[in-house]
């Protein structure tokens, strides 16, 4: 058995009708205040009051008005006040009833939002603070779901792609118990098998906290993008040329993308070794991986860098590598793109911007 929130249990009065009555509330306390101050003013000596009362009735004769007691009490503060929260009344209802209809459509499209309804939208009135509101809660709910699209398309893929290194590793495990004199090569396959499963499981692992975090999984330091970049490329005996820059980024991040991009470079041209540079340009700067490979035709220049996509057979990388390039350079306030390389080939350009960034002299 549920029970109902207390907010819920009892049935509460619409905003509209207790903004209305706060303030026809108000005035009236006003008016009981305003008669109080003005009895003790004007009415508590006798004598004084007479006068004055003698004095209001002729007023209304010299204007032609016969002396009632209903105009009496109409044109006291009492009076004035009652006719002046009748008419705020009737002005207000109107507008707080369509102000709290709006507050009411949010209400309900955050509901169906905290019910999985992702394709849940509030349509826009006005130009006010509940507009604002509607718009930002639309914001927000066009990220959730391309968030939850994007997780679901990657849970799919993972496991997609997770199927043929198992697959092999359970034929090699096969292999073994039928034939243990082939062990050693059905040993080393199930290492590159699980080589392959770490690897793939790893690069999953960060493609969904970077699309998930955003810009919160920035760990920004000083980065010399340079030396960076000559650190990798040292690995394989490339020289690195271009400009000295420094910036504000995450390093761990930043020589992530070099990597993928020489590993990149030398699965596609495998015998020439790639060229690498980079080049200050106005508030950041730009990475250039070249290699002399067969090239990238220009219809898939930009499907390259989605998830799992791969232009060459299968079981070649994870398929994550570029789009994980793509996801950094844009958390690092740049992009990721790829143009063909004079003399054929392919060229992989990353910008990386920042605000704090700056070339430094060599």
């Amino acid at each position: 058995m549920t029970v109902a929130p207390k907010s819920q249990a009892r049935v509460a009065l619409p905003l509209w009708a207790r903004i209305v009555i706060a303030l026809v509330a108000a005035l009236l306390v006003q008016a009981v205040l305003s008669a109080m101050v003005l009895h003790w003013m004007y009415f508590v000596d006798p004598q004084q009051a007479a006068m004055r009362r003698a004095a209001f009735h002729m007023f209304l004769r010299a204007n032609g008005i016969r002396p009632a007691p209903w105009r009496h009490v109409l044109l006291s503060p009492l009076g004035t006040t009652l006719t002046s929260a009748a008419l705020v009344a009737a002005v207000a209802v109107p507008l707080t009833w369509r102000l709290t209809q709006r507050v009411q459509r949010l209400h309900h499209a955050v509901q169906a939002l905290g019910n999985l309804d992702l394709g849940t939208r509030v349509e826009m009135q006005g130009c006010d603070e509940v507009a604002a509101l509607a718009a930002a809660f639309n914001q927000a709910a066009e990220h959730i779901e391309i968030l939850v699209q994007s997780h679901k398309s990657l849970l799919a893929y993972t496991s997609h792609e997770l199927r043929t290194p198992l697959t092999r590793l359970r034929l090699g495990l096969e292999a073994i118990e039928r034939n243990p004199g082939t062990s050693e090569a059905a040993l080393a396959g199930a290492r590159r098998d699980l080589g392959e499963l770490d690897h793939l499981i790893g690069a999953i692992l960060l493609f969904s906290r970077l699309d998930a975090g955003g810009r919160r999984t920035i760990d920004c330091e000083d980065v010399d993008l340079l030396a960076l970049a000559a650190e990798e490329a040292a690995r394989d005996g490339i020289d690195v040329q271009g400009d000295w820059v420094r910036l504000r980024g995450d390093e761990r991040l930043l020589r992530h993308v070099i990597r993928n991009l020489l590993d990149n470079a030398r699965k596609h041209a495998p015998r020439l070794p790639p060229t690498i540079t980079v080049r200050a340009i106005d508030g950041g700067a730009s990475i250039h991986v070249c290699d002399r490979g067969p090239g990238v035709p220009s219809a898939d220049a930009e499907r390259i860098f989605e998830p799992f996509v791969r232009l060459g057979p299968r079981g070649e990388g994870s398929g994550l590598g570029l789009a994980l390039v793509r996801r950094i350079a844009q958390l690092h306030g740049g992009q990721a793109r790829c143009a063909p390389h004079r003399g054929g080939g392919a060229c992989f350009i990353v910008d990386i911007m920042n605000q704090t960034s700056k070339p430094t002299d060599a």
